[in-house]
């Protein structure tokens, strides 16, 4: 009887040894788990903030290309507006030097 306790008892620490091993590989992994968690969660905000600011930049840089567009087609509109003011003023100097040369 007495041996029968005591090999119980030495089989009931030695099951509660690894029992308790196992406990501790698991807190272990959940610590780990854990941490690895709050550290994608924090990458993930910071990606969001980036991409936030992304949008944000691709947006302005929109805003500005078509203010930029809007530029040149009026600098285009002058340019062309001034090609048929010169053209017209040639025109005149053509007329004039050419009744000139025939008058003189």
């Amino acid at each position: 009887q007495k041996d029968f306790c005591i090999e119980e008892l030495n089989t009931n620490e030695r099951e509660t040894e690894l029992k308790n091993r196992d406990k501790d590989e698991t807190q272990a992994k959940i610590d780990t788990l854990s941490n690895e968690i709050e550290q994608l969660t924090n990458e993930i905000d910071t990606l969001k903030a980036e991409i936030q600011s992304l949008q944000t930049n691709l947006k302005r840089a929109g805003e500005d290309r078509e203010q930029e567009n809007k530029d040149f087609q009026e600098t285009v509109a002058d340019q062309r507006a001034t090609v048929k003011l010169l053209e017209k003023t040639l025109d005149v100097l053509k007329g004039f030097y050419n009744k000139k040369h025939k008058g003189a």
